[in-house]
């Protein structure tokens, strides 16, 4: 006669952290509590935007009501939660990323006739930052290209390019 081993059964950890509840679900049951959960950082299921490792730089509001200072929201008395509702991560342009970027995180790149008297050429400007990064950011041959994996890459660090033009 042979044993059948039975899985062992463990409580959840989402659920006991979460709700304060020790519940144990089936084998390959996945947790109804961890599916539930709401990213407002990259409009996904499965994680809170604390714990978020795909958009760090960025914290959405998640009601309008956020948008409201808490002193004007304590003195109407407002206590309604409005949910936003955003776009899903793949559904996202990179004009809705850099959209939602401050003007303080901004990296220019200036071409044109420099205050020194030199000449440089977008391309040259876009390629020479790129080099200067480290890691290195590799170059393609095209300056649209190089502006594209550049402001790519940008929004990544929770930033935005702003290509200026002197003289």
């Amino acid at each position: 006669m042979t044993s059948v081993k039975t899985p062992v059964m463990t409580p959840c950890i989402h659920c006991k952290s979460s709700l304060g509840l020790t519940r144990v679900h089936g084998v390959g049951v996945p947790c109804p509590v961890v599916a539930s959960l709401w990213c407002s950082g990259c409009s996904c299921y499965g994680h809170t935007t604390a714990s978020c490792s795909i958009i760090r730089h960025v914290t959405r509001p998640e009601t309008l009501e956020e948008l409201i200072p808490a002193d004007v929201r304590a003195r109407w008395g407002i206590t309604t939660r409005t949910l936003i509702m955003y776009p899903t991560a793949s559904d996202i342009t990179l004009e809705d990323a850099e959209r939602e970027i401050g003007d303080g995180c901004v990296i220019e790149i200036r071409h044109g006739t420099l205050s020194d008297g030199s000449v440089v050429n977008l391309d040259a400007a876009l390629r020479a930052f790129m080099k200067a990064q480290r890691p290195k950011l590799d170059t393609v041959h095209k300056k649209e290209g190089n502006l594209l994996k550049l402001r790519l890459w940008a929004v990544t660090q929770g930033k935005k390019i702003r290509l200026v033009q002197e003289g």
